[in-house]
């Protein structure tokens, strides 16, 4: 068994609140436990209204199924109006 986790460090630049920051979270977490079998979670940053630091797990026997499951959400990220991705890294456990 093996554990892939993705932290990943995402800018806000159109949020100045907490309020639209939530707003911003709930559409990106809700569209990737949607289109992905994975666990996501915000993990830092919960009081900074322009910063999202989301945690992404995911449980599987094979490396290569969890790089691209990681990729494939990276990718969807990056497609998103809202926000732009500062910082990633992905690591196996």
């Amino acid at each position: 068994m093996l554990i892939g986790v993705c932290r990943v460090i995402l800018s806000i630049p159109e949020s100045f609140s907490l309020k639209e920051k939530r707003r911003v979270k709930r559409s990106i977490v809700d569209k990737i436990r949607t289109r992905f079998n994975v666990s996501i979670a915000e993990v830092d940053a919960q009081e900074i209204w322009n910063e999202l630091v989301l945690g992404i797990s995911i449980v599987s026997t094979e490396s290569k199924h969890i790089y691209q499951i990681l990729s494939d959400v990276i990718k969807l990220l990056e497609e998103q109006k809202d926000t732009e991705i500062v910082d990633y890294e992905i690591e196996i456990l």
